[in-house]
């Protein structure tokens, strides 16, 4: 077989942003083997040198800013297995047991039997089915919002409703402390990013009431993920409304943990559509499963599936996780008794950390989560080694996830969690002072 030649471009990257040079290679394929020939050494070591990967790494690990990986080698529950060692589990975000449920399993489990698993599409060519469409109804009627359209997770939806509602000139108003997929989104769509100080409405106002006439997108999170705390969000409704702003909460780790419902900070604030326009939230949490929804009205939703890229161009939610999600949500609907449970296991642990000298490190909350501050990195990564060496599974929070000087413990509390277990981690919080 003649040997036949195609032209490829490689681009190098010089720095960080836009510039690129290009280096043209022959790719020459043969019967059984390929000749590539890519520049020369010296433009590979340029590449390297500006790149500078390596040195990275190490400033990382320096700063005491690397991440590792922990490998998990069993269910999630009470307790669950790290490394191929049984630990407590303070480190989940699965609120409310659901993750390892056996309805929730079995669910998945005969709907793969019956679907498949893949979705095998993106929601507007194949990916849509009955299952996705019964559980956006099942939503929109817990939620008691008009319609709900889901996602693949909770970045891609936040990006996805910035992307489809935003344009250049529009003011993008944030807490300075919302979750990073937020901070993205307001990148992406090239509209005036604007921050306020966290939970500071006054200051908020401030900044919406300069300008009535122009679109201004206003988000928060229901429940702030590092902190545990919230908004005062009535207010912000109030101030949105008064100054023609569109109010977005994100209440991934308020909904279905929070309220006498379940519903987050819809239940626990007396909130409505009609307050917040825009309300989202995870399945990864308490549901136990995976994917994203937004609720809003009927043209706020269609509008996101017409121009939501991260809607339109994603592959649909597995159906399994589709089905799983359905249970959960009859689970949450059902057993209240485990949103009372973590109500339990939070005055148990602020009494247990005022008890014995915590309480100002412990940075209390109302929610399942709560800090412990600890301020620099190594304070940080030095607790969480040694709960580790009690058997205690937590982590350890560092910038660029908290500012500088804001390194803590993120002790996450679950329904599967004992009175034993809260004392026994408030005995190792103590036991390295």
């Amino acid at each position: 077989m003649s040997k036949s030649a195609t032209y490829l471009t490689f681009c190098k990257i010089i720095n960080r942003k836009t510039f690129y040079s290009t280096v043209k290679y022959q790719l020459e394929l043969g019967n059984r083997a390929s000749l590539c020939t890519i520049g020369s050494s010296k433009n590979i070591n340029k590449l390297k040198t500006v790149m500078n990967l390596e040195s990275r790494l190490e400033k990382l690990k320096a700063d005491n800013l690397f991440r590792t990986r922990v490998t998990r080698t069993s269910k999630v529950g009470r307790y669950v297995s790290i490394e191929g060692k049984q630990m407590l589990n303070f480190n989940s975000n699965d609120y409310l047991g659901l993750a390892s449920h056996p309805a929730v399993i079995l669910a998945a489990q005969d709907a793969a039997s019956k679907f498949g698993f893949g979705s095998t599409g993106s929601p507007l060519m194949s990916g849509y089915t009955s299952m996705h469409q019964e559980l956006e109804y099942a939503m929109a009627d817990f939620l008691s919002y008009p319609k709900v359209v889901l996602f693949s997770a909770g970045y891609l939806a936040n990006l996805g409703v910035a992307q489809a509602l935003l344009k250049r000139k529009d003011w993008f108003i944030q807490d300075r402390l919302n979750h990073a997929s937020l901070i993205d989104a307001a990148q992406i769509t090239g509209a005036e990013l604007k921050r306020y100080p966290h939970l500071n409405n006054q200051k908020a106002e401030t900044i919406i009431q300069a300008d009535v006439n122009r679109f201004k997108l206003w988000a928060t999170e229901g429940i702030f993920s590092m902190d545990g705390d919230s908004h005062d969000l009535f207010s912000a409704a109030l101030s949105a409304h008064t100054y023609n702003a569109m109010l977005w909460v994100d209440d991934c780790h308020g909904i279905g943990v929070l309220g006498e419902r379940g519903r987050g900070v819809l239940d626990t604030m007396t909130l409505s559509e009609a307050e917040i326009p825009i309300l989202s939230g995870t399945f990864g949490k308490a549901f136990g499963t995976s994917g994203a929804y937004v609720a809003g009205s009927h043209d706020l939703i269609e509008t996101l599936i017409q121009d939501a890229r991260t809607y339109k161009y994603n592959t649909a939610l597995p159906i399994p996780v589709v089905a799983a999600t359905l249970k959960a949500l009859e689970i949450i609907q059902t057993e209240p008794w485990r949103r009372e449970k973590i109500l339990e296991l939070i005055h148990l642990y602020k009494t247990g950390c005022e008890q014995y000298g915590l309480a100002e490190q412990a940075k209390f909350s109302d929610s399942a989560i709560q800090p412990i501050m600890l301020k620099t990195e190594s304070a940080a990564l030095e607790k969480s080694a040694y709960l580790k060496q009690c058997g205690i599974i937590t982590t350890a929070i560092r910038p660029p996830t908290v500012a500088k000087n804001q390194c803590r413990l993120r002790i996450t509390l679950n329904s599967e969690l004992e009175r034993e277990d809260i004392e026994a981690l408030i005995q190792c919080l103590i036991g390295n002072y």
